[in-house]
């Protein structure tokens, strides 16, 4: 009982990091219809970010956390300007391999910056452990865990109870309309954006002391943010807070109770097992229509 409260922890955990990535996926993919296949990239640079701050920079841990969310946030501007809107009027599929070529060439920048070598961001509660019926946990993990909840309850009153929020919805429902009824739409593509590297970049910090900093971990973030994106439903921000939470437990369980060899054959295999029954997802709708 106590190693299965461990794994489940650690399983929570690291879906919190997927669910994170998935959500500033969703946030993108909705605002914009735009696949961002960087977004394990987005993942990437915010743990990188944290890397510069506090272990190059040396800088105090509140410090250097918020200057690695406000890199990530110019970072999020950055990315509209230069690959989205330059190709916003390009057929879906060109903006799609843009974000394909961006991604790669975000990580060949990481490897000539940082090198190939691994770091780890220390944790605000390094070497904090707490007993739990048994279990011996850490900290960090609850308070990824702790912390992954608290972002989505913000993003849920900044979409549903801010004027910046309702328009973003507006917007995702129908761009033409929210034009029409004099919304700045572009400034609220940007802010998806933005939101998006945010989200990613947060993620990324709680990732880091759990992980090593790796200039390739953004390849299997990004697979894990896109299978839990279908499997909680594509565009959906619940299904994406689900998925992002099954496919971390589902590797974390798999890995102990299978096979290391097979815990990612498991997310994959049930993504493309509702891709055959149930293609919307848990949380989709049978139809979606973008206007």
């Amino acid at each position: 009982m106590a190693d299965l409260i461990q794994l489940l922890t650690n399983g929570l955990a690291l879906g919190s990091v997927y669910a994170l990535a998935a959500i500033g996926f969703v946030i993108v993919y909705s605002a914009t219809g735009v696949v961002n296949f960087a977004a394990g990239q987005f993942v990437m640079v915010g743990t990188f970010a944290g890397v510069a701050m506090l272990l190059n920079a040396e800088l105090p841990m509140p410090v250097g956390y918020t200057a690695a969310l406000v890199v990530m946030a110019l970072f999020g501007a950055l990315f509209y300007l230069v690959v989205y809107l330059p190709l916003r009027r390009s057929p879906i599929v060109t903006v799609i391999i843009g974000t394909v070529a961006i991604g790669i060439t975000l990580q060949n920048t990481a490897l000539l910056t940082f090198g190939s070598w691994p770091f780890r961001l220390p944790s605000p509660f390094e070497g904090m452990m707490v007993e739990v019926a048994g279990a011996v946990i850490s900290v960090h993990a609850l308070a990824v865990v702790a912390a992954t909840a608290v972002m989505i309850l913000l993003l849920w009153l900044l979409l549903h109870r801010t004027a910046v929020g309702i328009a973003m919805r507006a917007v995702a429902q129908d761009v033409k309309a929210a034009r029409l009824m004099g919304l700045r739409v572009q400034w609220l593509l940007a802010f998806s954006w933005i939101l998006g590297a945010v989200l990613a970049g947060v993620a990324g910090l709680m990732l880091g002391p759990m992980w090593f900093a790796d200039v390739n971990m953004g390849d299997p973030i990004a697979l894990k943010a896109f299978a839990a994106t279908v499997i909680g439903g594509f565009g959906s921000l619940p299904g994406a807070i689900a998925g992002g939470f099954f496919v971390g437990l589902a590797e974390v369980l798999g890995a102990s109770y299978i096979s290391s060899a097979y815990k990612d054959l498991i997310a994959f295999g049930v993504m493309i097992l509702f891709l055959l029954v149930r293609p919307q997802g848990i949380f989709g709708e049978p139809i979606q229509d973008r206007g």
